[in-house]
């Protein structure tokens, strides 16, 4: 009996680090939906943008004056959060921030959020059926 005891105590200590770290994401979050509330079209500045959302997921310019911005989330689903298999589930959506320049201040800024089952809809063809 005494010797199970001693062989947990020089377990723990080799079991706390990996235990530890499977809490950790190698990735931090981000939180586009409060972010974004702090951007005002038409007063909020490229650098301001870039200091309250980081560098975005795409850019492409528009005309020679205009630049659109694109930061995009995953919202990840319970199940992706476990250790070593979370990888093979899908996520819950996702959300989108689209800003768009005109010159160096924002002009708009649209914040769009995707449900998974936002469009199981379409398979419901009962809606589509003919009758003859």
């Amino acid at each position: 009996m005494l010797k199970s005891f001693r062989f947990l105590f020089l377990l723990f200590p080799l079991l706390l680090p990996v235990l530890g770290l499977g809490g950790c994401s190698g990735t931090p979050t981000r939180h586009l939906a409060s972010d974004v509330a702090m951007i005002k079209a038409g007063d909020t500045s490229r650098d301001e943008v870039l200091k309250l959302m980081g560098e975005p997921d795409s850019k492409r310019m528009l005309n020679a004056d205009t630049e659109e911005w694109v930061y995009y989330e995953e919202s990840r689903s319970t199940l992706q959060g476990t250790p070593l298999v979370g990888d093979a589930f899908d996520s819950d959506g996702y959300t989108m921030v689209l800003i768009t320049f005109d010159k160096d201040i924002v002009k708009t800024c649209h914040y769009r959020g995707y449900d998974e089952d936002e469009f199981d809809w379409q398979d419901d063809y009962s809606w589509q059926e003919i009758k003859k």
